[in-house]
Order: structure tokens, then C-alpha cells, then sequence
């Protein structure tokens, strides 16, 4: 089988801080255009840059930002040749909260919280109450709370977001109310279903991110894959973790996504190279194209900035292939969700990271 290599950069990386108001988006963009043609966009595009390396940090707020659109033109072509996840992480830590406080204790009364993406249905249905229903703080005040807990797991802060739910349950619209609730009653339930000093994770993005949009090519296309990505950046932090998940050991099967989707496992990644992009226009090309998906999505881009970045969405960047984590307004066709007929999405994948494929 051929193999297709596949080039990664990412922009809006903000550590475990998922509420930075200055950089509310993240977003991985992917490429399978090779050095030569990238190589004569950013040339094109940008014919008097300066610099090592092209990055889309050292061409905002600069003449040079003229540029994008041009880059944006190329990007008509490259509709099946890129591909961009993004992120809202606000509402990224709305659905960490549905994950971890609703869903274990759904799932075990017998229903399946990820059939035909409930779970993402659940958390716009959840998100469109709080931003409609209710003042903004609440909102607001929510996700903060929860970051407080996730980012210092303990009994003292599990115990003090239980006390905050249950306030802000008690004084919330009724519209509302009832997923406050649910959420103290996940909290209140915590230890049934995870370990304390164990709970780490509910921050992560970039191997979400990654896995997605390594989903996203073998959808699309049969070949094996090279994937080459910048080693300064954070998003094989947990390569263990990637490893075992893209072991070509994995038992053939069709794995569910969060969003209903199916996806081919094994993954048939059959290489992980980090290399310095200085030495990589395709990865520096990825890195403009996730710069422009930050500024596109951020909700702070006003005035001068956002009539520009509309005019390079109308130059091409619109023709982009994307998905994401982003609010929307697509409800479940159903409450409760269907009932729980065999593994579930979660149980699926660890069988697929910890079943005996990946015994050391």
C-alpha cells in the first residue's frame, strides 16, 4: 500500500488554561501537499517575507498580512488536501463537564450517551439554555468552577463544585435548572465512577484534536500514513497514549465517534516524525492555515480585523474542509438517548488502548 504523508501544525495552544479570553480558539490544520507546492504558495503569497520560516505570528500585524489573501486563493484547489479541527474552549470545557459528571451515571442506568452523537447534542442543547435562559455569569461562573476542579483534582475542590452547583441550581431559571442538577448529581457521585487520584486528563486537547483528524484521513483516504508535525509543538505530550491508539495491532474494526461518525481502526498511521519547521514549508503552511482558523473563529475579532478575515474567507478560505468542537444549534431528536444495546464509544476505545495488542 502507498503511503500519503500527512503534515500538522497548530495554533491557540494555551496549556491547561482553557478560559484565556486572549486565545479562545485552538485549532490543528493538516495538509498532504508536499514541500514543492507549498513551497511555491508561501512564495506567492508572501514574495517579500522576511525570515527563516513563514509563521503566521510574524505576518498579522504586518504588510505582509496582504499575503493571506493570496494564500487564501491557493486554498480553492486544496478543498481534499486540507483539513482543519478546531476548538471553542469554552465550550470545550462545557462538554468535559457533560463527559465527566453526566455521562457515567446515564450510561449506567442503560443508555447510550453517544449514539448518533447525543453526547454533542446534549452539550448544545445544555449551552443554548445557559446563553438564552440565563445571565451570562452563570455561564461563566460554571466553567470556571470546573476548571478550578479539574486543573487540582481533589476531595476539598470536588467538594466545593458540588457546593457551587447546587447554589447556582437553586437560584437558576427552571429552563436551566434541571442540568445544574444533573451536574451536582454527577458530582455527588464522583467516586462511583472515577478515581480521584487518578483523574488527569479533562484538559487535554491536542490528542482529541490529533485523533480526529487522523479519523478524518482514513475516511477519506485508503493509503497508510506518514504523519510529520513541528517538534516544538504539544500535541504528542502524551505519546504513550498516542502510540497505543495508533498500534497497527489494533483488531480490525469500525470504531463510533462522538459525533456518529465511523472511522476504520487500526489507523494505519505507520510513522510519527517531529521535525523542525524551519525545514518544512508544509508544516509552515499548516501553521497559517491554523493561525487564520483562530482569528476566523475568535469571537474578538472586531472592526478592521474581521472585514479582513471576512475578505479572505470570501479569497478561499471558506472552501476549507473543517470540523470541530464548537457550539451550534443541533439538538437531540430524543430525551432520554437510545438505549444501550453493546459496548459503548468510551468502552470501544479501551478496549482499543488497553486491550492486549498493547500488553508490554
Amino acid at each position: 500500500m502507498p503511503i500519503r504523508t500527512i503534515y500538522f501544525d497548530e495554533s491557540g495552544f494555551t496549556g491547561y488554561n482553557l478560559l484565556d479570553s486572549s486565545q479562545p480558539i485552538f485549532a490543528i490544520a493538516s495538509t498532504d501537499v508536499d514541500e514543492q507546492q507549498t513551497e511555491v504558495i508561501l512564495r506567492e503569497s508572501f514574495p517579500n517575507y522576511q525570515g527563516p520560516e513563514f509563521k503566521f505570528s510574524n505576518i498579522w500585524g504586518t504588510q505582509n498580512r496582504a499575503g493571506l489573501l493570496k494564500f487564501a486563493s491557493h486554498l480553492r484547489a486544496l478543498q481534499d488536501h486540507s483539513f482543519v479541527y478546531m476548538i471553542d474552549k469554552r465550550f470545550a470545557v462545557l462538554t468535559k463537564i457533560v463527559d465527566f459528571l453526566i455521562e457515567p451515571y446515564i450510561t449506567d442506568a442503560g443508555y447510550d450517551f453517544y449514539d448518533d452523537g447525543f453526547c454533542w447534542k446534549y452539550c448544545n442543547y445544555i449551552y443554548f439554555g445557559l446563553t438564552h435562559f440565563a445571565p451570562p455569569e452563570l455561564l461563566e461562573s460554571l466553567l470556571k468552577h470546573y476548571q478550578v476542579f479539574s486543573r487540582d483534582p481533589s476531595r476539598e475542590s470536588l467538594a466545593r463544585l458540588r457546593t457551587q452547583l447546587k447554589f447556582m441550581a437553586s437560584s437558576s431559571d427552571e429552563r436551566v435548572k434541571i442540568f445544574l442538577e444533573q451536574m451536582e448529581l454527577g458530582a455527588r457521585l464522583f467516586h462511583e465512577y472515577h478515581d480521584l487520584e487518578k483523574f488527569r486528563g479533562s484538559d487535554e486537547l491536542q490528542l482529541t484534536t490529533m485523533l480526529a483528524i487522523v479519523s478524518h484521513w482514513r475516511q477519506t483516504y485508503p493509503e497508510d500514513f506518514a504523519a510529520i508535525h513541528d517538534a516544538s509543538s504539544n500535541f504528542l505530550r502524551g505519546k504513550d497514549l498516542w502510540d497505543r491508539i495508533t498500534n497497527n495491532n489494533v483488531p480490525s474494526q469500525m470504531h463510533r465517534q462522538g459525533d456518529g461518525t465511523f472511522v476504520e481502526f487500526p489507523l494505519r498511521v505507520v510513522s510519527m516524525t517531529a521535525v523542525d519547521s524551519k525545514n518544512s514549508r508544509s508544516i509552515q503552511f499548516c501553521d497559517i492555515l491554523a493561525g487564520l482558523t483562530t482569528r476566523h473563529f475568535n469571537p474578538r475579532i472586531e472592526g478592521d480585523d474581521r472585514k479582513f478575515m471576512d475578505d479572505v474567507i470570501s479569497a478561499g478560505l471558506e472552501d476549507i474542509t473543517y470540523n470541530g468542537i464548537r457550539p451550534s444549534h443541533v439538538f437531540p431528536d430524543q430525551i432520554p438517548p437510545k438505549r444501550l444495546t453493546g459496548p459503548d464509544i468510551v468502552d470501544q476505545m479501551t478496549s482499543i488502548i488497553f486491550g492486549p495488542h498493547n500488553e508490554k
